[in-house]
Order: C-alpha cells, then structure tokens, then sequence
C-alpha cells in the first residue's frame, strides 16, 4: 500500500508540477496587453526573451518573473503539501524529492504546455525559480553573475547557458548546504538534478549556439 501512495504521489506531483508550467505567460500577457500572439513574432518563442523583445522590457521582465514563480510554487507546495499533510510512511522518500520532480513538471510543462499546443519556451525562467526555491545562495550568485555575463557577452542566450551550467556545478559544493530554503535536503544528488536540467536548457538552445557559431545571434542593446 505505502509503494502504491508513493507512485501515485509522484505522478501527481510530475503532473501538478507540469500544469502549473503549462500556463503560457507570454502569450496570456501578450495579448492582454498588446493584442498579440508573441509566437508569431522575433523568435516565435513565447518565452520571456521574446516577450521582451516583441512587447517591451517592462512585459518581458514581467513574464519571466511570471514564469519563474510558476516552477517555484510547483515546488514548494508540493514540497509543504506533503511535509505537514502526508504521513512520513507513506512517503519513502523525503519530500524534498517529489518537489524536484515538480520542478521537472514545470520545466517541462512550460518547454511543452500542453495550453499552447505544446510550444513553449526554453525553461530559463522556470531554472530560475526553480534555484530560488531549492537554495537561495546559489540563486543570488546566480543572479549578479547572470547580470555581469550578460555585461560581457551581450547574449541573452550564451549567457543563459553559461550561468544555469554553472550554477548545477556550484550545487555539488558542501558549503551551499547551509543556504537550503526551509527545510529541504541537501545532498549529492541535488547537483546531478541541477545539471540534468541545464543540460536540457543547452539542448534547447542549439538553434542559438548555431547562430552563436555563424556570428548571427542577436546581441542585446539596452546593456551598455
């Protein structure tokens, strides 16, 4: 019976975590606010990228904050729901696990949703609410070097890469134990999810490191 509940737990919390990444953003906030479909225009995604270049900064900003919340709520309720509502036997395993495989709904939801005919975005965002949930060390080094990155490059997109890559290794290290939101565990394995997802980030964008190869991706212009 406790193998049954704990199957059935993950699955829910793969398809919670894949509902709540499904909630097209940038295509809600673009028509609510501009009258159109980002995903007929720029790059056609409807990621936040795009919904800043096609809307303007203050949409795209407001998208990907949208779409990051998306995967941090994924994971803390799940994470919560089963803490202080579900009896530890019935678990076989800490909860900190079913609220990774939240976070991996989300990610996937939100690259595959399944509200807007399963294309999405890059998962970007949802990565980085996904580290402000797990582990707010890594998230504010990951934000400043985000920001100097971009500063160098100007590439949305190689920056991207370099930073969710970066920050996965940074999850291995012993001392980000002690920057673990609430009560989540830390452990070796933490490090292996992280990169697994940055993995699959890189595995997105390789329409991008195309462009970045053949010198035609486009370089921000509002980072002087």
């Amino acid at each position: 019976m406790e193998l049954l509940i704990a199957i059935l737990l993950i699955l829910a919390s793969l398809l919670i975590g894949y509902l709540l990444g499904s909630i097209p953003f940038g295509i809600i906030v673009g028509k609510l606010t501009k009258h159109v479909d980002i995903r007929t225009e720029g790059s056609k995604s409807s990621g936040g990228t795009n919904a800043g270049r096609v809307l303007g900064k203050k949409y795209g900003f407001l998208v990907i904050v949208l779409d990051a919340l998306k995967c941090l709520c994924a994971v803390w309720l799940i994470f919560f729901s089963l803490k202080y509502f579900i009896k530890s036997n019935y678990l076989l395993m800490d909860p900190t696990y079913y609220s990774y495989i939240a976070g991996l709904g989300a990610c996937l939801g939100h690259t595959f949703p399944i509200f807007a005919s399963f294309k999405g975005g890059k998962a970007v965002a949802c990565y980085t609410g996904l580290i402000i949930s797990l582990n707010w060390g890594l998230a504010i080094i990951g934000f400043i070097s985000y920001f100097i990155v971009l500063k160098i490059t100007k590439y949305v997109s190689l920056t991207s890469i370099i930073i969710t890559l970066s920050v996965a290794i940074l999850g291995f290290i012993p001392i980000f134990k002690y920057t673990m939101d609430f009560s989540l565990k830390y452990d070796f394995y933490m490090g292996l999810y992280l990169v697994a997802l940055s993995l699959f980030i890189l595995i997105r964008h390789k329409d991008n490191i195309i462009r970045l190869k053949n010198h035609e991706e486009k370089k921000i212009t509002w980072m002087h």
